[in-house]
């Protein structure tokens, strides 16, 4: 997977930025960038302070076969969350956004992404059955719509996520991104 760019899920924003035509839109614009750069450098310091006191995550389509709202409620569950993504190594993501809609207190963003997955997180979210080829790591592809709102601090009051088409491959050890974790790989 050498053509795998987690940075595509900050920079692909740049097609975007003149959509935020009031310094109000590019604030917030700006700061659903840094969340994001956040998210795939594993930073929550970065992630984090973009957001309220009190973020309401609502998430449809992450974990298959669900169609509950399955995302993390206030800050505690969401910090748990996130450090649940560093420690696992699902941070490891790819998203380009395609489309980006920008007003004074909302954003929508929608694009595709891939992530990388450990056997066990795949197995936990619903990806892996008897069906699916056996491996250590998968590759999960995917459609996202995001809607972001921000309140009067000018900070996400969460994000509500929707994904879809999901398509998961068994991938190889000496096939993961050079730059992959090491402390994820199964042979070091």
């Amino acid at each position: 997977m050498q053509d795998f760019r987690p940075e595509l899920t900050y920079t692909s924003f740049a097609d975007h930025m003149h959509k935020a035509v009031t310094p109000l839109q590019r604030k917030h614009l700006e700061t659903v960038v840094h969340h994001s750069k956040g998210e795939v450098l594993a930073d929550l310091s970065m992630v984090l302070p973009t957001l309220s006191d009190d973020p309401q995550y609502h998430e449809f389509g992450v974990f298959v076969n669900t169609l509950e709202d399955t995302g993390p409620k206030g800050l505690d569950a969401v910090r748990a969350t996130y450090t649940e993504m560093v420690s696992n190594g699902s941070y490891v993501i790819e998203s380009k956004k395609t489309r980006v809609v920008v007003s004074d207190y909302e954003i929508v963003t929608e694009g595709t992404f891939r992530q990388i997955l450990s056997a066990e997180v795949a197995r936990k979210m619903g990806l892996v059955n008897s069906d699916t080829p056996e491996s250590n790591h998968y590759v999960l592809s995917a459609r996202t719509v995001v809607f972001w709102e921000f309140d009067e601090q000018d900070r996400a009051k969460g994000e509500d996520r929707y994904v879809m088409g999901h398509q998961l491959e068994p991938l190889a050890e000496e096939d993961l991104p050079a730059d992959y974790p090491a402390q994820f790989r199964t042979k070091r």
